[in-house]
């Protein structure tokens, strides 16, 4: 039987452990006014970051891109204030949506994001994206429903590892281990999730498609449904799972951020899924001299030095540049 989040048993395992305190992932420091309020078990909303109220640029992104964007938006602000022509751009009010883009853009169609007991409006006069930056294939959707025109491929991710546990308990060393009975993995969802897609086409390329339908079926495997870049790790945090297939720039954030949590084994390159991350601006977006400048900044050499140092692979100048309609064979 396969279980899509936990069992009865995993659950009490649930109940004894902390929620993993993820650092501040804030698009500016916030006015030493304001009242915090963060309880990590409830109400805390990790993939929403800065104010919907009168944003100067709203970006939404494939969730997997979060380690980068403290920084990207901070050199972002400066290199602004170094070009004569946007210096009065305001941008104080950075807002940006990391959650996975199929919900995003469920959003954009619905115009309601709800959250738990707390919801907003996602509509061209409230809150809408003025760039939105994930994968080619979320990017055909958008061009399909009438909100973009166009995009450029601006980075590739590295493949994928295994998260483990510090120490690795377990001893895990490679692909086949995910198929012994006392390991428990947990895999983003094959469907509707792209990351979920890229991971099973992996696990296919290098193991076969039994050995991965052998993986899914485990009575221990744990399916992520909902924001897979957080539920996977904090899975092996509370011991419900002792691996799960993470892009690379994930395993290598953890094991940095929390090296007491997690370590990571690499995976060998060939039949590795490498995806590519593409930029759009909306065809209406409420800001647009902001969307444009985000973009040429994207395309700039010293977003391509911070996506490199964070573990991902930027595309050549050239290539920033080409606008690639979806509807061309890509």
């Amino acid at each position: 039987m396969m279980c899509s989040w936990r069992t009865d048993a995993q659950a009490d395992v649930f109940s004894q452990t902390q929620t993993l305190r993820w650092p501040d992932e804030l698009p500016s420091s916030p006015d030493p006014k304001t009242h915090l309020f963060i309880t990590p078990k409830s109400n805390y909303l990790v993939d929403f970051h800065g104010s919907i109220q009168n944003p100067d640029l709203v970006i939404f992104l494939a969730g997997n891109q979060y380690r980068i964007f403290p920084e990207l938006i901070a050199a972002f602000r400066s290199w602004v204030a170094q070009q004569p022509a946007y210096r009065n751009l305001p941008l104080k009010n950075v807002f940006y949506a990391t959650l996975p883009p199929v919900h995003l853009i469920d959003a954009m169609d619905n115009g309601k994001l709800q959250v738990g007991n707390f919801w907003f409006d996602v509509r061209p006069d409230a809150l809408w994206p003025d760039v939105f930056m994930t994968n080619t294939g979320q990017q055909a959707r958008l061009f399909k429903s009438g909100y973009i025109d166009k995009y450029s491929i601006y980075t590739r991710n590295r493949g994928i590892v295994l998260l483990i546990k510090a120490g690795n308990p377990k001893h895990i060393h490679g692909l086949q281990d995910l198929a012994r009975a006392d390991i428990n993995v947990a895999i983003s969802a094959p469907t509707g999730v792209t990351a979920g897609n890229s991971y099973i086409a992996t696990l296919q390329a290098q193991g076969g498609k039994e050995f991965t339908d052998r993986v899914l079926s485990k009575p221990g495997t744990v399916l992520s449904y909902v924001v897979h870049h957080r539920e996977n790790p904090q899975f092996i945090a509370d011991g419900i799972a002792d691996v799960a297939p993470m892009y690379y720039h994930f395993g290598d954030y953890l094991k940095n951020t929390f090296p007491q949590l997690f370590d990571y084994v690499l995976l060998p390159k060939e039949g590795m899924v490498i995806e590519e991350l593409s930029i759009a601006k909306i065809r209406n977006a409420p800001r647009p001299v902001a969307a444009d400048v985000w973009i040429e900044f994207i395309r700039s050499a010293i977003a391509a030095e911070i996506f490199n140092r964070h573990g991902f692979d930027y595309s050549t100048p050239a290539e920033r540049n080409i606008e690639i309609a979806p509807t061309q064979n890509h």
